[in-house]
C-alpha cells in the first residue's frame, strides 16, 4: 500500500466510467458483469469480479464520502478496475490486515476478499482520497 494523493487514470476509448452512489450499485454491478462478459471473461470469473468490485465500490460509499468513480478497462491481457473516491484515506495498517486474512483482522475483511477474487490489487490512499485498482487475466486461447 502506498500513501499518495489520489491519482485518475487518462480515459481510454473502451472503458466503462461510471460515478456512483449507493442507490446505483445494482446498475453498476449489471454493467460491470455485461462488459467483462463482452470481454470473453468466462462467467464464474466474472461473478467473482463483479463482487469484487461491489466490494470496493461499497466501500467507497460507506467510508470514502458517499460516492465513487468506478472505470473498467482492458489492458496487456486483463481486465482492470480502478474505484476512487474522496474519503479520508485509510490508516497504515489497513495492508496488514489485508494481508492477514479474515479469521485474523479486526477490519478489512472485504479487501481480503477482494485479493483473493482478483488477479491483482492495489490501494493508493492519501488525504485526498482512496484509489483501488483490481485486474483480473482473460483466458488465453
Amino acid at each position: 500500500m502506498t500513501t499518495t494523493p489520489k491519482t485518475q487514470t487518462p480515459s481510454r476509448e473502451d472503458e466503462l466510467r461510471i460515478p456512483f452512489t449507493a442507490p446505483l450499485l445494482p446498475q453498476v454491478r449489471f454493467q460491470v458483469g455485461e462488459w467483462a462478459t463482452g470481454r470473453g471473461l468466462p462467467r464464474d470469473r466474472g461473478e467473482e469480479f463483479v463482487l469484487a468490485v461491489n466490494e470496493v465500490a461499497s466501500n467507497a460509499v460507506q467510508h470514502g464520502g458517499g460516492h465513487g468513480l468506478l472505470q473498467v478497462y482492458e489492458q496487456h491481457g486483463a481486465l482492470h478496475c480502478q474505484i476512487s473516491d474522496e474519503g479520508p484515506g485509510f490508516a497504515r495498517e489497513v495492508g496488514a490486515s489485508v494481508m492477514c486474512g479474515p479469521e485474523t483482522a479486526e477490519s478489512g475483511r472485504g479487501l481480503w476478499m477482494v485479493q483473493q477474487l482478483t488477479s491483482h490489487m492495489k490501494i493508493t490512499t492519501g488525504t485526498a482520497g482512496t484509489v483501488v485498482t483490481l485486474a483480473v487475466l482473460l483466458p488465453t486461447e
